[in-house]
């Protein structure tokens, strides 16, 4: 066995420390920076590092409906626009005037490799009122190199307001209602799940909400908004899950879903977690209690004395939400394009599922587990 059972128990008695959680994102992952302690001035090979750091994965690949050429990338890249680094670079900042994509290259074109629902050019979705510290621009000046809280990318320019510092600031530092649901839309913006909306002024139930253009208005809060974050309790998670059952998989949130790791960031972020925003970068979060398994008993018993819903299970590029059991089966929370049954046939499912391991046939699971997280 490659945990103790005692140690397991004990930690099993302590609550859910945010803080603690949200410092190991911060001191662990490169990626996360608070935006409203970035340095002022940032070496220009630093930026240019950033830009470089990620490939495009290996293979035929397509950009858009024909095949992606080295004559066809290279212009796609010159839209960094690299050669107008200085070597120290000023911050500007500003915040995401509506939800965006962030682009691995300065472009709407998508790269893929047949799958054009897999785009290889997207980062991930920000949400409205996102903070960024601004970098650099594209050649054909319609873009913007940015680091938000949890990732580096490109964004559309028309999609960012530019503050000063002292603007975020106030924004950052006003009261929130927090978004509870899939979606609020609210004076024509669109707020996804764990999305916060800054107030000025409480009268009872209403509130007069900052929109990211500046403006404002009152709403009278309902049902998909709580003023500030949720207290964290196993039965509210169950219940967010719940109720995007069957939403469609999103890869990097291009249409304004969730992939696997989008869905667990905006999940725990409602109750003021913070977490990174791939897999990869999720499974360095946490308590570590194992680590790959002999057995689908091995892991059944291991998740038995494991508490639901702060406990997730990672694969190679994926990750999942550790549901509790229903009757003797193990249920499992997560966004997922396909999975692999036990008889090695592919199960398409597309959504956000809820799946029992045993009922479903997915015991085999087990051999792809590569590491089992408590978030405590």
């Amino acid at each position: 066995m490659r945990w103790s059972l005692l140690i397991l128990v004990l930690n099993l008695a302590l609550a859910l420390d945010i803080s603690s959680i949200n410092l190991q994102s911060y001191t662990l992952i490169d990626h996360m920076k608070r935006i409203e302690e970035f340095p002022q001035l940032v070496e220009g090979k630093k930026v240019r590092e950033w830009i470089l750091e990620d490939k495009l994965p290996e293979g035929r690949l397509f950009l858009e409906k024909a095949p992606l050429t080295k004559e066809g990338f290279q212009e796609l890249f010159k839209n960094a626009n690299l050669e107008r680094l200085g070597e120290l670079i000023h911050v500007v900042y500003g915040w995401t005037l509506r939800r965006t994509n962030m682009r691995m290259y300065p472009s709407h074109l998508t790269i893929h490799r047949g799958d054009p629902q897999i785009d290889y050019n997207q980062y991930t979705l920000l949400e409205p009122f996102t903070p960024l510290a601004i970098l650099h621009t594209s050649k054909d000046g319609r873009w913007f190199y940015v680091h938000a809280p949890y990732m580096r990318g490109w964004v559309q320019k028309e999609d960012v307001r530019v503050v000063s510092k002292e603007s975020l600031l106030k924004v950052k530092s006003l009261p929130f209602l927090v978004v509870t649901t899939g979606r609020v839309k609210l004076g024509g913006v669109v707020f996804g799940l764990g999305s916060k909306m800054p107030y000025l002024e409480r009268r009872g139930q209403s509130y007069k909400v900052l929109l990211p253009d500046g403006t404002n208005l009152w709403i009278t809060k309902e049902r998909g908004l709580e003023e500030g974050y949720m207290k964290f309790e196993e039965a509210r998670v169950r219940s967010l899950l719940e109720e995007l059952l069957g939403t469609p998989y999103d890869w990097g949130g291009k249409e304004g879903r969730w992939d696997c790791s989008s869905l667990v960031q905006s999940l725990y972020s409602v109750f003021g977690v913070e977490l990174p925003r791939n897999s990869a970068q999720q499974e360095r979060i946490g308590r570590v209690v194992a680590r790959g398994f002999e057995s689908y008993e091995e892991l059944k018993n291991l998740l038995k004395v494991m508490p639901s819903f702060r406990t997730l299970l990672f694969m190679r590029g994926h990750v999942m939400i550790y549901g509790g059991f229903e009757g003797d089966d193990v249920v499992v929370y997560h966004s997922v394009y396909r999975m692999t049954r036990e008889d090695g046939n592919k199960w398409f499912l597309g959504a956000i599922s809820k799946n029992y391991l045993e009922r479903e046939k997915l015991r085999n699971i087990y051999k792809a587990i590569v590491s089992v997280n408590l978030l405590d």
